[in-house]
């Protein structure tokens, strides 16, 4: 098959934003705890097996007064109280453990663990499915009170018992203290425990346990899986998530003052995916997150409703301005200023200077008439109070406009080439929120991956209309697969992209000033048509090309103003259309890079069956 594509670079079509592409974070599958917040220590406030906010408990399962029902724990590992920890004793040692709420440091975190010991005995810690010792140093800091004793060791055993690292901690008494503690691993070991070892007779509180490594990126983000969403050059960080915010009840929510201020004094919720969460990615965290990666910041607030899929209550009337208050104050946090009472918050969080919040979603997956009331109310206030903030609906409100729309597309591989004039011509602008194949593909592959391909070449053509995108869900632990496809997946020790990582990246890392015309029109019901964007960076010509076809094309471009010399193709394919990677083979589908020759304002290119290619060559 052949086919020429003539390409017209003085014939712009459209303006992009120099952000268009950009991630969507979301606490599902363990992506923040056990995942990209860098704590190893689970369970570290004791407190897992707390019960849904504003939810009962009952025969295994979560439920609310509105009927919703779901599993308490997502992991489906035998019911403990204290899961996580354990004990460990020597020949002779006697221990027991147990949840307690007697004594409080904290109001706002009411459980500790009360340990009985006689002889030489550990409280252990396994962390998120083991915890991967890596060579360097650790930090963390226990809070525990005891009459009993004032020293214990800490440190980090192999599953056999033999100590990997360890330091003393010191200073234990009758009142809670804070102590903090450091050690080194020499010799990494992929599978280790956490854990505090005791020798004497009597009994120690813990209120809270915490264990980082220092090479945490801010302190805070594990390093492999920042640098997997570094190498995608994001324009944006939309956060805290999506059906998180609303929670199954409204007390569930992502109540955001709770998760700012000291680790220790957060309580974490009950994540609707089925498991509890530290809320250690907090307010702050989530804005450093974006800071780091050089991403503008997309806050999405509740606006007074819980999950519609899951049963939903709302509120009106003085308690919706409850809600309007808080969404107003965590504006502030972010981006006031230290004059204000939230920006000074911020500020004695350690971040004085405001953060760039560029944009504003109203709302998650919400939708009629209880949505569309409450609609202009926040995006009045809103306009006036920020007018040069982007607001974003979450469904097209009838009779009332937006800055932009917010599209989410969950599709199988062959409905996204079928969407080639989804945004063609005049409409309202949009940003498509989330978006991926992730029916029929496994946990995705090369197949998914080339159809997202080539709806993502049409939305940068109809960059007028489409503004900004992400694809969605953005992480998993493999350990907890919640949802069927995500973009990063990750265990303990290694973390891989799917194929489509690598076309989001290539996306990103190659974004245009302006979109031009070439004449590869795509006809539907056609088989022979690529799917191409062609655009203009400086003096570089920028063609990007989906082939959503079981053969090559051989295909040559023309364009008067390219250079003669070398240009780069980079391109993302495989033998079979269901190959994926792994984390044993976290490249076997990904990008490579080839150097090419242009002659006679011609390129010629053998564009490979089920693949994604991106061109760049120098123009005159």
């Amino acid at each position: 098959m052949k086919k020429t594509v003539n390409i017209f670079p003085e014939q712009k079509i459209g303006t992009p934003n120099p952000k268009m592409w950009g991630v969507f974070y979301e606490e599902i599958n363990h992506a923040g705890d056990g995942g990209l917040y860098a704590e190893l220590i689970r369970n570290r406030n004791f407190a897992d097996q707390e019960v849904a906010e504003g939810a009962f408990y009952s025969s295994g399962k979560i439920r609310t007064v509105k009927g919703f029902t779901d599993d308490f724990n997502s992991n489906h590992e035998p019911w403990t109280p204290l899961p996580g920890w354990s004990l460990k004793k020597t020949v002779g040692a006697m221990a027991d453990m147990e949840r307690i709420y007697d004594d409080p440091r904290n109001p706002e975190c009411p459980v500790q663990l009360r340990m009985m010991f006689k002889g030489k005995v550990r409280l252990v810690n396994k962390g998120y499915w083991g915890i991967s010792a890596k060579e360097g140093g650790y930090h963390g800091f226990v809070i525990a009170k005891s009459e009993d004793i004032s020293t214990a060791k800490v440190g980090l055993m192999k599953k056999d018992g033999s100590v990997v690292a360890s330091t003393l901690i010191e200073g234990l008494g009758a009142a809670y203290k804070k102590i903090d503690f450091a050690f080194t691993v020499t010799t990494p070991d992929m599978d280790t425990r956490f854990f505090i070892e005791v020798d004497g007779s009597g009994e120690i509180v813990f209120d809270f346990v915490s264990l980082m490594p220092d090479n945490a990126v801010c302190g805070v983000f594990r390093k492999d899986l920042f640098d997997m969403l570094d190498g995608m050059k994001p324009g944006f960080l939309r956060f805290p998530g999506g059906c998180v915010i609303e929670g199954i009840t409204l007390e569930n929510a992502i109540h955001w003052k709770k998760t700012v201020g000291n680790i220790e004094d957060r309580p974490g919720h009950w994540d609707l995916w089925g498991y509890r969460c530290t809320d250690g990615m907090g307010m702050l965290e989530f804005c450093m997150l974006g800071e780091a990666l050089g991403a503008d910041l997309m806050y999405v607030f509740n606006v007074g409703m819980s999950c519609q899929a899951r049963n939903s209550e709302y509120v009106d009337g003085e308690e919706l301005d409850w809600w309007i208050q808080n969404m107003l104050d965590g504006v502030e946090y972010i981006c006031g200023d230290v004059s204000t009472p939230w920006g000074a918050k911020r500020a004695a969080d350690g971040h004085p200077e405001p953060f760039n919040l560029k944009y504003l979603e109203i709302g998650n997956e919400n939708w009629g008439e209880v949505y569309w009331k409450r609609f202009p109310i926040f995006r009045d206030l809103l306009r006036e109070k920020y007018p040069d903030i982007t607001l974003i609906s979450d469904v097209r409100v009838p009779n009332e406009t937006c800055d932009l729309v917010d599209d989410h597309y969950y599709t199988t591989p062959e409905i996204f080439p079928s969407m080639f004039d989804r945004y063609s011509g005049e409409g309202e602008k949009v940003y498509v929120g989330e978006y991926a194949c992730n029916g029929n593909v496994g946990y995705g592959n090369l197949l998914s991956a080339i159809s997202e391909a080539t709806f993502m070449t049409h939305m940068e053509n109809c960059c007028d209309r489409v503004r900004i995108a992400s694809y969605a869900p953005l992480l998993c632990n493999e350990n907890n697969r919640r949802w069927p496809v995500n973009l990063i997946n990750f265990d303990r020790s290694g973390v891989f992209g799917l194929p489509s990582y690598y076309v989001q990246k290539l996306f990103a890392t190659n974004a245009v000033e302006a979109v031009v015309k070439n004449d590869a029109d795509v006809v539907k019901g056609s088989n022979s048509n690529l799917y191409i964007t062609s655009g203009i960076a400086g003096d570089d010509l920028i063609i990007k090309i989906a082939n959503f076809n079981p053969e090559a094309i051989a295909t040559e471009f023309i364009c008067d103003a390219i250079k003669e010399g070398d240009y780069e193709l980079t391109v993302v394919s495989s033998e079979n259309e269901t190959d994926t990677n792994t984390v044993l083979y976290p490249r076997n589908v990904a990008d490579s890079v080839d150097t090419e020759k242009a002659e006679n304002g011609k390129i010629k290119v053998d564009i490979s069956a089920m693949s994604f290619n991106v061109i760049k060559v120098k123009i005159k």
